[in-house]
């Protein structure tokens, strides 16, 4: 049983990346940027995609405190459906972030975290 339980999650896992792979050269009508995605590959991670799609962004998170930490790509870019490429600073970035969002010394004039934040790894830029 539990070999076949193992057999059946790798070949979910092989089916997902493929499907994404396949998926690369088609554009969607929901997420603009994004291809086509069916019910079962929204419920897939986004990391599981990117990981072979976008390996450099995908990197660029994975080693940053928020990759680290847990965070996940829809917390900032939102799900699917209602998919944001850059993030409302105000919605994503405050929800965890309000001491330094709101804080006139760190943020004064900036309309974005990754004015002076590398996106995705969020190191201070040089």
């Amino acid at each position: 049983m539990k070999k076949q339980i193992i057999m059946l999650v790798s070949l979910f896992v092989v089916m997902g990346v493929v499907a994404c792979g396949s998926l690369q050269s088609e554009r969607g009508d929901k997420a603009k940027g994004h291809a086509s995605l069916t019910e079962q590959q929204k419920l897939i991670s986004c990391s599981e995609c990117h990981q072979k799609a976008t390996p450099e962004i995908y990197s660029q998170w994975f080693d940053s405190t928020h990759g680290l930490g847990g965070v996940k790509c829809y917390q900032c870019h939102n799900t699917f459906g209602n998919i944001r490429e850059q993030p409302d600073i105000n919605q994503s970035c405050n929800s965890c972030h309000a001491d330094m969002v709101g804080n006139a010394d760190h943020t004064e004039g900036m309309a974005t975290c990754w004015e002076c934040h590398d996106a995705h790894d969020f190191g201070a830029r040089e």
